[in-house]
C-alpha cells in the first residue's frame, strides 16, 4: 500500500496472453492492483487514462517495444519505475536496459518471489527521499 491506503498499482505489459496472465496473477497475489496491456501502444493508452505506480514489460513487442515504452514513460510519468521482464540472455538485457535507463530487470524463467523482491526493492528505493549533494 501506498502512505495514502491505496494499493501500489501495476501494469503488466507483453504481447503474449499467456505470459500477460501468469505476470498479473503473480503481481496481484502479492498485493498489488493490476492492470494489462498488449503492448507499448495500448500501454501508454493505458497510462494516460490510470498512471500506475510500476510498469513490468517485455523488451520485444509489436508496435511499441519495451525501449520505446521505456522512454515514453520516463518522459511522461518520470515517478513510474519500469521493470524488463524477457527471455533474452542476461548480459544482453543489462546493456539494454541500462542504456535506456530501466530501473530493474528480470530473465526468463522467473520466480514469484525474484518478481516480488524486485517489486519491494523499487518500492523502498522510491519511497527515500532524494538526498542533496550536501549529504
Amino acid at each position: 500500500m501506498t502512505g495514502n491506503g491505496r494499493l501500489k498499482s501495476v501494469l503488466v505489459v507483453n504481447d503474449e496472453p499467456f505470459i500477460r496472465r501468469i505476470l498479473s496473477r503473480m503481481v496481484a497475489r502479492e498485493g498489488y492492483s493490476v492492470a494489462e496491456a498488449s503492448d507499448g501502444q495500448d500501454a501508454l493508452n493505458h497510462l494516460k487514462k490510470e498512471p500506475v505506480d510500476f510498469v513490468i514489460s517485455d523488451l520485444e513487442m509489436p508496435k511499441m517495444d519495451g525501449r520505446q515504452l521505456l522512454t515514453r514513460v520516463k518522459e511522461l510519468y518520470p515517478n513510474t519505475k519500469v521493470l524488463f521482464v524477457t527471455a533474452q540472455g542476461a548480459r544482453r538485457i543489462t546493456v539494454e536496459a541500462g542504456k535506456a535507463d530501466a530501473d530493474d530487470y528480470i530473465t526468463k524463467p522467473f520466480k514469484n518471489m525474484e518478481i516480488a523482491k524486485t517489486l519491494s526493492n523499487l518500492s523502498i528505493k522510491r519511497s527515500r527521499p532524494m538526498k542533496s549533494r550536501s549529504d
